[in-house]
């Protein structure tokens, strides 16, 4: 049997007549329209079905007139044999019958055929019509198996298509012994470029991405795009060494220019790789295993290339056991809040508290960043933050009773801060534990307002009417435009800590913090120092004229009692005893 590759190749021809019967496959040679389209090229003709096969190897007919009863297996068996070649799953064929018998017609059309004829009724004009008809019906079939399976926009492979290669080739892996890898592909910043030079270009570049990634494989290695700016590539028989060849590979050929009208624009990417079966027992696990590997790529710094490795099983084993543990740990109440002091820069005192998740399961240690990003990945928004907003307002009101007006400040990350449910949810808890609006301030980063400006826009407004306080954090580490930072309700503009650490003898932070703090009460707005850890930090921001302060220099994030004791405490004298159990809070 020839390759595929030869196969590709074969000759066009006319259409194919497999008949044992010399006289009707003559009868059939004068009825076909010499004329039509799908008389171009050599008529071809076959006594058997192992003839037929042979010719098949070294032309693609148009068509296939095929007689039902062949000596030695009738039409139908025949079809379905040819079926199972690739490329003979596309061409049209005929089954010509003795007669018109129901249950044969059934197992021709179930065969594979796109028609049958009974030779006595068989026309010039019968004949040519359902040659016409076969060969239309084929390349609809085309046309919607390629819908099902490719990618419009790049011509690769679809998720679908790329899930069933990806199990056909562990299948094989586990049969011969074999190994297999995937790389999981991610365009560093795409939606950046996309929002910058429109979604045409856009579409530009991630067919550029494609070509670029196919001329870089095997013909064996099947590229996918997965969706968006998420791509896939299957390297099926292939070791370690030469997949990382390939991912190299891959990198540098897309890090080249790319061309789009007038735009000359430079684009990389952050790959994943992971092996079965070194280190995945299943599908499921080499695809999460790729998609982590990829994310490390990104952490450490894009336009490269990470390998899960048995460092990266561990960690993401425990990655996967805290995932399954954590929406029961928000169900059951098992997370904590910590809270950090703000305070006034003229006296150090307490003008409000920073209100912090912190999740302690036992045998784990998890980072306030680790929390928020398993929050995001599993799309755990509404749960945490109903537990947040009711925890840690409730904690606020039983403070409120014993007279302490100090300012209560939420993190909101940034893929929830678009989120109407937001609104509801605070208002909500607002009238459930009598507080006043003023009294709530919500922390946004820059990165949250410009991920969706109009809408951070529309739903800061109808919060700041009801009466919420507003505060940007991390200025200075995003990029907000001036004149979009003046339209926006806010209240409180904190500094990055960036700008703070060593401020007392960097020169140049010192006037991007005096700026910035001139900048923020020119809009009106107070004005917070994250970060400062020090005296001389403390002395030099003072003296700038920042109004608040935050950092471990005034006390670190610590539960409600210590905090109580701490600076709450300071101004008006209740014992700890006088704290209810919600409020001894577990670090």
């Amino acid at each position: 049997m020839k390759n595929n590759s030869d196969l590709d190749k074969r000759k066009k021809s006319g259409v194919l007549i497999v008949d044992d019967n010399p006289a009707d496959r003559m009868l059939f040679g004068e009825l076909i329209d010499v004329l039509a389209p799908y008389s171009q090229g050599e008529m071809l003709e076959a006594v058997t079905c192992e003839e037929a096969k042979k010719l098949l190897e070294q032309y693609q007919p148009s068509c296939c007139l095929i007689d039902y009863m062949m000596p030695g297996a009738n039409g139908a068996e025949f079809i379905k044999a040819i079926r199972e070649e690739s490329h003979n799953q596309h061409i049209p064929v005929i089954m010509m019958t003795g007669e018109g018998d129901e249950k044969i017609a059934v197992d021709i059309m179930r065969s594979g055929a796109q028609d049958y004829l009974v030779k006595g009724d068989i026309t010039k004009e019968l004949l040519n019509h359902s040659i016409k008809s076969a060969i239309q019906t084929c390349q609809l079939q085309d046309q919607l198996q390629y819908l099902a399976h490719y990618d419009t926009l790049t011509g690769l492979i679809n998720r679908a298509l790329f899930l069933d290669r990806l199990q056909g080739a562990i299948d094989k892996c586990d049969r011969y012994d074999n190994s297999c890898s995937v790389l999981y592909i991610d365009v560093d910043d795409f939606k950046q470029v996309n929002d910058t030079y429109g979604h045409y270009e856009g579409d530009e570049i991630l067919k550029a991405v494609a070509e670029r990634m196919k001329a870089s494989c095997r013909n064996t290695d099947s590229p996918a795009r997965l969706g968006g700016d998420e791509f896939a590539i299957l390297l099926d028989c292939i070791d370690e060494e030469d997949t990382n060849k390939t991912a190299e590979k891959i990198l540098r050929a897309v890090s080249q220019p790319i061309i789009v009208g007038d735009y000359s624009l430079t684009i990389s990417l952050s790959i994943g790789i992971a092996y079965y079966p070194k280190t995945a027992v299943n599908m499921q696990d080499l695809l999460k295993q790729a998609d982590e590997a990829m994310y490390q790529a990104k952490q450490s710094g894009k336009a490269s290339l990470s390998c899960f490795s048995e460092e990266h099983d561990k960690e993401w084993k425990r990655i996967k056991q805290l995932e399954i543990m954590l929406p029961l740990a928000i169900k059951n109440n098992d997370l904590s809040l910590a809270y950090q002091p703000i305070v006034r820069s003229k006296d150090q005192s307490l003008y409000g508290l920073e209100v912090l998740a912190r999740w302690n399961p036992v045998g784990f240690t998890v980072s306030a960043q680790e929390l928020v990003n398993m929050i995001e990945k599993l799309g755990l928004f509404d749960d945490f933050h109903s537990w947040l907003i009711n925890t840690a307002l409730s904690q606020y009101a039983q403070w409120n009773a014993v007279g302490q007006g100090i300012q209560y400040c939420l993190n909101i990350p940034s893929n929830h801060m678009h989120s109407e449910w937001l609104i509801y949810c605070l208002n909500n808890a607002l009238k459930t534990y009598q507080i006043e609006p003023f009294q709530i301030s919500l922390e946004i980063t820059e990165k949250t307002l410009m991920s969706n400006p109009d809408f951070s826009h529309d739903l800061l407004n109808s919060l700041q009417e009801e009466g919420v306080q507003f505060s940007l954090e991390d200025f200075g580490a995003g990029n907000i435009s001036m004149s979009h930072l003046s339209t926006l309700p806010l209240s409180v503009l904190k500094i990055d800590h960036q700008f703070i650490s060593g401020i007392n003898e960097n020169k140049v932070n010192r006037k991007v913090v005096e700026a910035m703090t001139a900048l923020g009460h020119s809009l009106g707005l107070s004005v917070v120092a994250e970060g400062v850890e020090t005296e001389d930090e403390y002395n030099v921001v003072a003296e700038i004229g920042c109004d608040l302060m935050q950092g471990f220099y005034f006390g670190k994030p610590a539960v409600a009692i210590d905090i109580w004791n701490g600076f709450v405490g300071k101004s008006q004298s209740v014992s700890a005893s006088d704290l209810s159990s919600s409020q001894r809070l577990s670090p």
